[in-house]
């Protein structure tokens, strides 16, 4: 797709419409722990985005890395990074678990700040992609050829990125309930974040982006309803 052949302006308006909604919904899922009758703790809450940031940064070199080992191949790169994110984000929720703690309200705080930041990043993103959208150098070509969803060029990406941060806030709280009720379930998270990832990479440009975000929201419930399962069984 070429600066030509994209809503450029429909896509601005659009990213411009997602920008409540999007930061809503951490507020939102929150709110909803809270009349369950959970304290959430807002010091934790940071130090799940914290997490986040601390993994997104470990990821960095993995990236440059992987660049050099696929021999500047940006796709099979891609596809690396991609399987690197499990390991990386899971070690790292681990290990804040074991510093901060595991009870039920530490994990919910926790998982919560870590899907919060991610809305923040999200939003990042999308303005990139709408300067990306306007450019006509070859570099800018490329990447909107390597996009792991190339549907995510379409004016209605942005609102669709809306249920795309539920969706995705939600795995993030079930993974760390996971953790929570047990250590050894990070083995579990690792592979299925890093499953979950590599799925939408390969599937979500053949899908388009409504089956991915409807697929997104029942793997989420699954996940959530196991870490639940587990939380009463385990913890």
């Amino acid at each position: 797709m070429t600066p030509e052949t994209l809503d450029i302006g429909r896509y601005r308006a659009n990213l411009r419409l997602s920008v409540v909604p999007m930061l809503a919904v951490p507020v939102l899922i929150g709110a909803a722990i809270s009349l369950a009758g959970i304290e959430l703790d807002l010091t934790l809450i940071v130090a799940g985005a914290i997490g986040w940031a601390v993994a997104l940064a470990i990821r960095a070199p993995i990236a440059l890395v992987a660049l050099r080992l696929e021999h500047g191949d940006r796709e099979r790169a891609q596809r690396a990074i991609t399987a690197a994110s499990g390991p990386v984000e899971e070690l790292v929720r681990f290990v804040l678990l074991l510093i901060v703690g595991r009870e039920l309200e530490t994990a919910l705080s926790v998982g919560l700040g870590w899907g919060a930041i991610e809305v923040v990043y999200a939003l990042a993103n999308g303005a990139a992609i709408l300067a990306l959208m306007g450019r006509t150098d070859p570099e800018a070509e490329q990447a909107r050829a390597l996009m792991p969803v190339p549907d995510a060029l379409r004016a209605d990406a942005p609102l669709w990125g809306i249920v795309e941060r539920i969706w995705a806030s939600l795995l993030h709280i079930g993974f760390t309930l996971l953790i929570a009720a047990s250590p050894a379930f990070v083995i579990v998270t690792i592979v299925a974040h890093s499953a979950t990832n590599l799925l939408v990479l390969r599937w979500g440009a053949r899908s388009g982006l409504g089956r991915l975000q409807i697929a997104g929201l029942l793997w989420a419930a699954v996940v959530l309803g196991t870490a639940g399962l587990a939380w009463v069984a385990l913890a």
